[in-house]
Parts: structure tokens; C-alpha cells; sequence
């Protein structure tokens, strides 16, 4: 027998059920009974707090007429589902106002509520056939009504859901409506209890809210007849029936009723749990004949013996193995444990709780729909003997436990924190952009064969617990923090502000609880709402701290952890993402945090942690080299931590696609300039609380000589000997260290370069888009451990909006002001009228952090009034000053374009640094790189010389035009134009046409 594979559709198949539904009520009582109802039950009130407590979703509206004639009325504009009728109505009798409702809408389900069950005894028999659909009695709880309600749902869905699910059913038979009434509401609260309890942990709330939707349904009958009918038409759904002893039989009271109706389904399904309930003890004799349970109706115990028979009999509870004579053998839990208890009982054990259906039952109460509607029709006469049928059950729920391992989400449970789960979410709300890519790239890499394709080679995400949004939320409105974010306080204002708030006492036993857990080092990263969405990515915006989570206290380490988050949630305010948001469509306010608790890939080498190295590659080339192209993509490695790279700090850049080209390389000088001479790493000892107060100073830089010393050199470095000037690719020569990845690009030791490929080439295809990732690598000393590949990180690349192509081919020379063959962007831009030139002559490397402060001036000048273009030598926005002028984006915000000028002594070298890269490139910005030894790329400067001076600064000018430039960026290609304003040709005057004056 071929096994069918389990998959998640059972999600798609839960969202289908329950499709018809009471939406509207409409409550027809005497002003007085709708007091006792609303002011004295809290109706409403009741209604909707049952609904949450027993986690069911759309809540009914009740709406109340207080004459017959305002309930017609009522019913002639708004379509209701369901009309509850009191017993005293002023204007009309009840029984001629039903009669009048089932004439008028002979669809509508009419129920009679009466707070007594005298008030019924008066109604004749023919009313309560024909002008009702059944009598109740409120008990001053609003749950009866959740019961009516559920029980109507029950009825108009069952025939449906079992076909769509293969749902189960409970057959409850009673006449009494005091009694129904009463035992009802308990049955469904009890049962969306277990269902609750029961339901995997790692479901999310949306999902328990699904699995709800999967609970056994009720049908009532209150007579044999009706009975009968229910069970011949769904005997294979039918959990087990509740009955009376004493109810209708061909309509007349048969005190026997019940014993009857159990000897009849006995005959049929020997394995059907049931309940015989009565007013009389002595009946319990009765319900011992036909093998059934027995309830006493005014057993001060009743809830708990209801619950108990529900538990043990309806799958709820453990799954008890039993042998055929009722000894207990095992009990289990979960599905693991069932697997192995399936492996060993009995055989006849095994086929006895194979043909009562329990494991098919007990899996259904637990929210396995599919697994138990597979398991169901198993007929154990299929098999050649009883190792086939254990083998076929245990590969059926393996698939099953495979797929549950696959769910990229997790809850943290209350009191324990499962080192299982990859992925842990500690608090509701939403993810946040970074998390959420965190969890796509998991479900990504489970989903492929990029493990097979790679054996050899651990590939994973690192351990991350999220914090969501909603603990952001609770923290800015319980500490009144809304005022001082949204003001101009300075960022480290805002940080004192921040962490002299407090967490919720909630959260504060979360974050307890996973403190206890985890001894590895952390990374407490941002994720906020708009970070690494496709439109508004702001990389880098947002603080990361790294904790060495080494101290043996575990207060101090929950108390640096809690400062981290604070800081991180303080960051959402700081300026930078203030002036980054204020550009875009959105408003800071919109803005919510994210928190990820991240495990940090690495090794400890003495008194420092750091992977072998980090990385990051791009699907996109913004900037080919040689014969490389565009959509070949483009990667950067660097030592140590990946602060190198998003800095902008020296790395080693190569496309995945022809690892041996390095053009950064192309002379002994240049790799010795352009080579990583430093590395991060956190330090594990000393006291890390301090680096908090500083997020810069969170990590350290060490120099090559240590990451030789501590042998991690040795995957990254070769040297340029002294004895030849020529680089080897080995530490045992004297000479300069440089980084070159040689063992990792040239020798391929680790297949790097292959798994690039395959996750850009991946990325693209799920999200549809060019694809950034960021990752760590692990090489280990030890040969028998293989090496780990982590995926940090993965998120859209902004192309730009328009992607027509820009004709730049009938622009005449006189007209251009600036023309690169290096741009990024895509699009047109005519509304810049100022630019900002740092001067070639004036500039020197040693003065860059003072042209940095010049350029900020003018930025505030005009950030909200006039976009400017930005001119200069050098590297923009990097975080070493003799490479470039170093700007935040704070400083440049109000820049439209900017262009990075070559200059002779100081070659150009396009700006990579990730975040400032992705935030330009996010904001639609025009980047320009002009080679200045390129006859296809140029600047005039003689032209900007002649044109208005707004400002003059020591190292920096503004010039303002009369009209706007026009800029032309072609996405595709990487060309870009800036064209001189238009000139206005004045036409000579027609002196016949003149007026004269």
C-alpha cells in the first residue's frame, strides 16, 4: 500500500469549514427581559468573552426589539440569521408571533428562550413542531446562547465539513430543554478546551484558531427517530453519543428509549463510546447491560463526569493502549509516542484500538485532520500480517512529524524553551521585515534540496527568538514614551529615556526563561515593520548589539539582554531613521519594532568570538567588471564579523559567477591597499555591559597578526613575501598578510561559491524580485566537524520604479553635464536645482570628516526645500575617513543624485558599504561613479564654475541654477546621464503684432 504523503492543505481545507454561520441575532423580548439579559446577564458582554475564551472566531451581533411589531419591521430591512423569541412580548402573543415569522421566513431558524421551564408546559405540541425550531432555557448564563448558536452552525455544516475534512460528531439525545440547556454549554466548552489543550504548541494563534474550526460537532436530537437518522447517515464520523434513557419514541415517551437505541448502535459499531444519562439511579443497571457509561443527572459531580467520559473517549486526553480486555499497557502524547508504541504493543492490542477507530479519533482531537482522515479507512485485512500494518501506520505519521518540523514559526510555551525550534517567537504581533525574511529563508531552505546538493556541509539559520511588535507597542503606551520619541531630543536622550522604562511583567518572564535556556553569544537586532520590505528596506538603520551571554549570573546576562532591547526599541526614534522616513511615504509613527534574539555564528578563540568569515552577495551587479554581467550578481567576503562589509570597510569583492576575477587585485600595490587589514570580533571577557552604551563600540578591531595567532587566518589569508614581492597562498613566508580567500575561491575547500548561486538563484524565484543576502561561515580546526554554512539574513534589492528605458542617445555633448557608464538607479529626475560641489582642489583625505560636517550644514539647509546634487572625490558614506568622506545618511538626506569623482592620487572605488548602498538605492536616489581616467565618463566642471554661488565654504560650495537639471538613469544597462537645464529660446518679436507700447 503506497503511503500518501501529509502536508500543510489541511489549512486550506480548516479555513473551509463552518461556511455557513449565525452572524445576526435578533433578540425579541420585553423591555424588562431585556434588562435582565443586558444590564442584569451582561449579554453581549458574555457572548464575546465566551467566543475569546473558547478561542471561536466572528462573534454574533445582538439586536434587540422590544414589541412584535418592531422585530417585523426589523427583519423586513436587515437579513437576519437567527431570531430568539422571550416569552413575553407586549403587543402579540409569542405563539402567534412565531407562527408569524415561520409564515413570513420559513427558512429562518426561530428559537424560544424562557427563563423557566414552566413557562413551557403551556405551549401545545403542534406550536413547538411547527413554529420553532427548538425551546431553551437561560440560566442568567450568556453561554447557552454561544450553545444555541454553535449548535444551529453544527447542524447547517455538518454534512458539508464531513465531506470537506471528514470532521467528527458527538450525538447528544435529550428531550428535556432544562437539560440540553444545561449540558450543552458544558459539552462545548469543554470540548474547545481539549481542542486547545490539545493542539500542537508550535501552532500559531491563527492556526489554533483553524484547528478550531476541525472540533467534533454536536447534533441534538430529542427523539429516537431523529436519532437513528443522524447516526445511519454519519455512524463513520460519530465519536460517541450522550443520550437520555427515557425520551420519544414514535412519538410517545418510551422510559426505555435510551437503552433501546444503545443496543441498536452496538449492533452496528460494538466500539461506539456511549453515555446513558437519568434522573434515577437505579438505571445505572441499564446502562451496565448495554456496556455504556452512566451519568446521574443530579450528580453534584456532573461537569467532572461529563469531562471525564469526553476525555477518555473522544481522543482528548492521552491516547491509553489498552488490551481487548481493558488492561492498560502505555499511554502517549504526542505523535513520536505513538510511533513507538505502535512499534511495540501487542498485535492484539494494536488491532484492537485499529478497528474502534481510536487513533483516528485521537488524532483528529488533536488537530491531525488529514493524518486521521488517512488513517480511518485503514483496514488492517490489507496487510500480510501485523509488521506491514505497523510500518504503514509509523510512515504515515512520520510524514506527518516531518512536516510539523518544517513549521517555520514557533510560540514559545509557557515554562519551557524547545532548543528544537529554529525559530521561536516570544511575543504576538508582527515579525518585522528582518525576522520575517529570517523565517522565509528557513522555510526556503527546508523546502529545496540545497542540503543534498551539499552533504558535506551544515546549512541552516542561526537559533532566533523574535519578540514581536506587540511588546514594542505595550512598552512605548505603559511607560508614556510617544512624546519624547516623536521629539527632536538627540539619539542619546532618547536612550536615557528608553532605558529607564520597564517591560511588562510578562515579558520580563519570557525573556527569564530564555536567558535560563541559551549560554551562547547573542545578536539583539532590529526588525522593524518597514526594514527589508521591497520598497522602504532602511538597512542599517536601526541599532545591533552583541552580547557574549557568558556571565555566571543569569540576572546580569537578563540584565544586558533587557538593555539591548531597550536601546534597539529606542533606536526606532534616533535621527537617522527619522530623516530616511520623512522622505518616504510613510510617517515614523507607522513605524513599529521587532526584536531578534539571534544566536551569533561563530567560534571562540581565546577571549574573542568571531566566525571564519562573513559575507554578503547580491543577484544584482550594479557594478560588472570584465565580461561579468549585471544579472550575474555580486558578492563580498570579509574576515571576522560582517560590520566590515556594511561599514563599507575594506572586503574582498568577487562575482559568484567568476570567482578568480578580483579587480580590486589587479597589482601587488593595490591588493596590499585595497586588502582587509582588520577584523571584528566580540570580546568574551571583561565587562561587556559597558560596549551598551555605545553601539559602535559593541564590537572590537583586531589586526591580522591576531586572527593569525588564533589560526583563523589561515581560510582567508596569503602573503605578499618579502623575499619576491609575490603573493603566496601560504602563512609560512614572511611578508604582508593579506586577505585573497584563496582556500575558499581557488582551491574550493568549502563549496561557497556554488551555494551563492544556488541561494541568489533561489531567492529570486521565491520572492519574485533581485534578491540580498547576508551570511557566516564556520571552518573548524576539527576535521570531523563539517563546516557550517548560516544564512542570516535575505531581502529584496530596490531596482528603481520606472523600468522603461531611457533614450540618452540623442543628448548632444554641450548639453551633459555629467555621463557615467557606472550608475545606479533607474529613471528621471527633473526637479534639482542646486548641487553641492566638494571642491577637487580643496580636498584632501585628512580633512574628510570636516567636509563631512560642511556637507551636513547644507543638508539641513535644504532637506525639506530644495533637493541638491551631491559632488565629490572618493568613497561617500564610508566608515573609514582616508578612503572616502565619511557621511551618515542624516548628513545627505536631502540628496536627490550623488557622484563620486576620481581624482588623480585618489582613484574612485565604487561605495559598497551594504546599508548606505541599499539605502540609496531604496530611496530611489541617482549614483553616479566617474573614472577619471575614462573618456566615457566626465564631469564639467567649468560649466558648474559659471553658475550662481549660494554658498561658499572652505571646503565645500553651493551653486544654485536658474532651472532644474534633468537626469537620465538607465537601471539595466548602468548608464547614466545629468543634462545641463533647458536654455528658453526667445522668439523675436513680430513688430506688426505688437501693441505698440
Amino acid at each position: 500500500m503506497k503511503t500518501v504523503q501529509f502536508t500543510h492543505a489541511d489549512k486550506l481545507t480548516l479555513q473551509d469549514l463552518i461556511f455557513h454561520r449565525i452572524h445576526e441575532i435578533l433578540l425579541v423580548a420585553s423591555p424588562y427581559d431585556s434588562f435582565v439579559l443586558e444590564e442584569d446577564g451582561r449579554l453581549t458582554e458574555q457572548i464575546l468573552h465566551e467566543y475569546m475564551g473558547m478561542n471561536f472566531s466572528n462573534a454574533p451581533r445582538v439586536w434587540q426589539a422590544s414589541t412584535a411589531a418592531d422585530a417585523l419591521t426589523m427583519l423586513s430591512r436587515q437579513d437576519f440569521d437567527l431570531i430568539v423569541v422571550m416569552m413575553r412580548i407586549a403587543d402579540m402573543d409569542p405563539i402567534l408571533f412565531c407562527s408569524k415569522i415561520k409564515e413570513l421566513y420559513p427558512q429562518k431558524p426561530v428559537i424560544l428562550l424562557a427563563f423557566d421551564e414552566s413557562e413551557i408546559k403551556q405551549l401545545p405540541e403542534e406550536f413547538q413542531k411547527s413554529s420553532i425550531d427548538n425551546v431553551f432555557i437561560w440560566s442568567g448564563n450568556a453561554n447557552v446562547l454561544l450553545a444555541i448558536v454553535k449548535l444551529l452552525e453544527d447542524k447547517m455544516n455538518i454534512k458539508r465539513d464531513i465531506k470537506k475534512a471528514d470532521v467528527r460528531c458527538i450525538i447528544l439525545i435529550e428531550d428535556s430543554p432544562r437539560y440540553y440547556s444545561l449540558i450543552l454549554p458544558m459539552i462545548y466548552k469543554e470540548i474547545s478546551h481539549q481542542v486547545k489543550e490539545m493542539v500542537d504548541k508550535s501552532a500559531s494563534d491563527h492556526e489554533r484558531l483553524l484547528y478550531m474550526r476541525g472540533r467534533p460537532r454536536i447534533l441534538l436530537a430529542r427523539s429516537y427517530e431523529e436519532a437513528e437518522r443522524y447516526f445511519k447517515r454519519f455512524r463513520m464520523s460519530t465519536l460517541g453519543i450522550i443520550s437520555d434513557i427515557s425520551f420519544p419514541k414514535k412519538d410517545k415517551l418510551d422510559k426505555n428509549a435510551g437503552v433501546k437505541f444503545a443496543r441498536w448502535a452496538r449492533s452496528i459499531d460494538p466500539s461506539i463510546p456511549i453515555m446513558l444519562q437519568s434522573k434515577h439511579n437505579k438505571n445505572a443497571n441499564l446502562a451496565k447491560e448495554v456496556q455504556a457509561h452512566f451519568l446521574y443527572k443530579d450528580s453534584p459531580a456532573l461537569l467532572r463526569e461529563l469531562r471525564d467520559f469526553v476525555v477518555s473517549n473522544f481522543g482528548f486526553g492521552d491516547l491509553i493502549f489498552r488490551t481487548p480486555k481493558g488492561k492498560e499497557i502505555i499511554r502517549v502524547s504526542d505523535l513520536n509516542e505513538l510511533v513507538n508504541a505502535i512499534k511495540s504493543v501487542p498485535e492484539q492490542s494494536l488491532l484492537y484500538h485499529a478497528k474502534s477507530n481510536h487513533f483516528s479519533n485521537w488524532l483528529a482531537a488533536h488537530g491531525y485532520l488529514g493524518l486521521a482522515s488517512k488513517v480511518r479507512p485503514i483496514n488492517y485485512a490489507d496487510f500480510k500480517g501485523s509488521v506491514e500494518h505497523r510500518n504503514y501506520l509509523i510512515e504515515l505519521i512520520n510524514n506527518t512529524i516531518q512536516n510539523l518540523k518544517a513549521r517555520q514559526v514557533v510560540e514559545m510555551q509557557r515554562g519551557k524553551f524547545d532548543h528544537s525550534k529554529r525559530f521561536i517567537q516570544i511575543s504576538g504581533g508582527s515579525l518585522g521585515g528582518k525576522a520575517r525574511g529570517l523565517a522565509f529563508a528557513q522555510k526556503m531552505i527546508r523546502s529545496s534540496n540545497i542540503r543534498k546538493s551539499y552533504p558535506d556541509v551544515i546549512i541552516n539559520i542561526p537559533h532566533v527568538a523574535v519578540i514581536g511588535t506587540d511588546s514594542f507597542d505595550e512598552f512605548m503606551r505603559d511607560n508614556n514614551l510617544w512624546n519624547d520619541a516623536l521629539s527632536n531630543k538627540s539619539n542619546k536622550q532618547i536612550n536615557n529615556r528608553f532605558i529607564k522604562s520597564t517591560f511588562t511583567k510578562s515579558l520580563i518572564e519570557s525573556l527569564k526563561l530564555f536567558i535560563k535556556s541559551v549560554k551562547y553569544p547573542l545578536a539583539v537586532r532590529s526588525s522593524s515593520l518597514l526594514e527589508d520590505s521591497q520598497y522602504q528596506p532602511l538597512s542599517g538603520m536601526y541599532a545591533t548589539y552583541m552580547l557574549p551571554n557568558n556571565q555566571p549570573k543569569a540576572k546580569q546576562r537578563l540584565d544586558d539582554l533587557i538593555t539591548a532591547i531597550k536601546l534597539v526599541y529606542a533606536s526606532t526614534f534616533y535621527q537617522d531613521p527619522k530623516s530616511l522616513i520623512s522622505r518616504s511615504v510613510h510617517r515614523i509613527e507607522e513605524e513599529k519594532m521587532a526584536v531578534i534574539l539571534m544566536e551569533m555564528v561563530g567560534q571562540s578563540y581565546n577571549d574573542r568570538y568571531y566566525p571564519s568569515f562573513s559575507g554578503t552577495a547580491q543577484s544584482f551587479n550594479f557594478y560588472p567588471i570584465s565580461y561579468m554581467k549585471r544579472n550575474e550578481g555580486v558578492a563580498h567576503l570579509a574576515l571576522g564579523l560582517g560590520r566590515t562589509i556594511a561599514n563599507g570597510e575594506k572586503s574582498l569583492r568577487f562575482s559568484p559567477k567568476y570567482p578568480g576575477i578580483l579587480p580590486q587585485y589587479y597589482s601587488i600595490k593595490a591588493t596590499i591597499d585595497s586588502s582587509q587589514n582588520s577584523f571584528y570580533a566580540m570580546r568574551l571577557k571583561g565587562n561587556n555591559s559597558s560596549s551598551l552604551k555605545n553601539e559602535d563600540k559593541n564590537l572590537s578591531s583586531f589586526n591580522l597578526k591576531i586572527a593569525e595567532k588564533d589560526g583563523s587566518l589561515k581560510w582567508s589569508g596569503s602573503v605578499v613575501s618579502n623575499e619576491d614581492n609575490i603573493i603566496r597562498d601560504t602563512l609560512s613566508q614572511n611578508g604582508t598578510r593579506v586577505i585573497t580567500f584563496t582556500p575558499i575561491l581557488k582551491w574550493s575547500m568549502l563549496p561557497l561559491v556554488d551555494i551563492l548561486n544556488d541561494l541568489l538563484e533561489m531567492g529570486k524565484d521565491s520572492l519574485g524580485c533581485e534578491v540580498e543576502i547576508e551570511f557566516a561561515v564556520n571552518i573548524f580546526e576539527d576535521q570531523n566537524k563539517s563546516p557550517e554554512f548560516s544564512l542570516l539574513q535575505i531581502k529584496p534589492m530596490v531596482m528603481g520604479g520606472s523600468r522603461e528605458l531611457i533614450n540618452m542617445d540623442n543628448e548632444t555633448s554641450k548639453s551633459i553635464l555629467c555621463n557615467s557608464k557606472v550608475t545606479l538607479g533607474d529613471g528621471f529626475i527633473d526637479s534639482v536645482q542646486h548641487i553641492v560641489l566638494v571642491d577637487p582642489k580643496r580636498f584632501r583625505s585628512a580633512n574628510t570628516k570636516a567636509i563631512a560636517k560642511e556637507i551636513h550644514q547644507f543638508n539641513n539647509i535644504m532637506v525639506n526645500k530644495s533637493p541638491y546634487i551631491l559632488v565629490g572625490p572618493g568613497r561617500w558614506g564610508s566608515a573609514d575617513p582616508w578612503l572616502g568622506i565619511p557621511v551618515s545618511w542624516e548628513q545627505i538626506s536631502g540628496a536627490s543624485a550623488i557622484i563620486e569623482i576620481g581624482i588623480k592620487d585618489f582613484p574612485v572605488d565604487p561605495s559598497f558599504g551594504s546599508h548606505f548602498f541599499q539605502n540609496v538605492t531604496s530611496m530611489r536616489l541617482g549614483y553616479f561613479t566617474i573614472d577619471n581616467n575614462s573618456k566615457d565618463e566626465s564631469f564639467d566642471y567649468n560649466w558648474l564654475k559659471k553658475q550662481k554661488v549660494v554658498k561658499n565654504k572652505k571646503f565645500t560650495t553651493c551653486y544654485k541654477l536658474e532651472r532644474p537639471l534633468r537626469i537620465k538613469i538607465d537601471g539595466q544597462t548602468g548608464n547614466g546621464i545629468i543634462l545641463k537645464p533647458k536654455t528658453i529660446d526667445i522668439e523675436p518679436m513680430n513688430e506688426q503684432e505688437a501693441s505698440g507700447i
